[in-house]
């Protein structure tokens, strides 16, 4: 018998295949179809709150369509669960993948390139009745800035690329939703968080020992940038949060967590609030201001192991809350070049 989680992974597939058609009239029907008209949507800043298809479709995806005219998106994870958890409910399927399409027009005031680019995304929406009743997504905004070489940020210490899907290949996850595995894959990341929070500066690498492959990568958000192996996960990333942050908590028990197989999500809105108070987090000075991080994660579990985790917050919010307006530093830095 085909469990409800399998038959929300159908619920998405003409979402996924309008998609696929670079075609803005079938993706604009799809989503009217496949979302509650008053389904709760947060995204990634500047847009944030929305409610219902309409606002998604008017607000986002209609300009963006109208700077990409043949847009894309190619998943490599589709998996879905119910809420991990003692006293959790809520059924969800996680996407993730790049958007892809030629950049012909301005969007949110980053120039175009008049070439292809990608932009990865992350979304979870929760189903109740067949319907998209609650929506977190976030996407690599600053990606498509770096591309259109209109970085208006800090220099990131991990790599820039367009991250692959899971090294197994089965990302898209078609097999029936097996309780069991996902019930140990959740477990083994939920231990694993709790062991990351005793980290220090002096021990950065702290909850990579034992729950980590030894050829992890961490895909983290442009600024961020991915990092292979314990040594440049935990110096070049973990060490940012450790010497940039403190009061650094991370609320997981508030935080929706979901497992599919050797897959596992985790939204948090937001994941963990702390001060910024050290050089070292985005290579900014210290703001002394409390700042709240959202982020939507994927993890992938090879014999007992993390393998692959990718990660995505909101980055451009980090910096409005710290102080810097992303998109007005990058306005005027591109006047500035056409002055020049």
């Amino acid at each position: 018998m085909m469990s409800v989680h399998d038959a929300n992974k159908g619920k998405v597939s003409k979402l996924r295949a309008a998609f696929s058609s670079c075609d803005a009239d079938q993706v604009r029907q799809a989503i009217f179809d496949i979302f509650a008209p008053t389904a709760s949507i947060r995204l990634q800043h500047p847009f944030r709150e929305l409610t219902g298809p309409s606002e998604l479709w008017d607000k986002v995806y209609a300009p963006l369509f109208g700077a990409m005219p043949d847009l894309e998106r190619r998943d490599f994870i589709l998996m879905a669960g119910p809420r991990w958890g003692e006293r959790k409910s809520g059924d969800w399927v996680g996407l993730g993948g790049n958007f892809v399409g030629t950049f012909s027009s301005p969007w949110l005031n980053i120039p175009p390139t008049g070439k292809p680019i990608f932009m990865r995304y992350h979304e979870y929406l929760r189903f109740e009745a067949g319907k998209v009743v609650e929506m977190e997504g976030l996407w690599d905004i600053p990606q498509l800035m770096f591309q259109a070489d209109a970085w208006p940020m800090g220099p990131q210490k991990g790599v820039e690329w367009m991250c692959p899907g899971p090294i197994d290949g089965a990302g898209i996850v078609s097999q029936p939703h097996n309780a069991r595995a996902s019930e140990d894959s959740a477990r083994l990341v939920w231990d694993m968080l709790h062991e990351v929070q005793k980290g220090t500066a002096n021990k950065p690498a702290e909850g990579l020992g034992g729950f980590w492959h030894d050829h992890a990568i961490w895909y983290g958000p442009t600024g961020f940038g991915a990092a292979r192996g314990h040594a440049a996960i935990a110096n070049d990333i973990f060490l940012q949060f450790r010497r940039g942050l403190s009061n650094n908590t991370r609320h997981l028990d508030d935080g929706v967590f979901f497992a599919d197989g050797n897959l596992v999500a985790f939204t948090g809105w937001p994941s963990g609030t702390a001060v910024h108070s050290g050089e070292y987090f985005l290579g900014l000075a210290p703001s002394g201001k409390t700042i709240e991080r959202s982020s939507l994660d994927f993890w992938h579990i090879e014999d007992g192991l993390i393998r692959e985790c990718w990660v995505m917050l909101d980055v451009i919010d980090l910096y409005r809350q710290i102080g810097v307006n992303v998109f007005e530093r990058m306005h005027a830095m591109q006047e500035a070049r056409n002055a020049a």
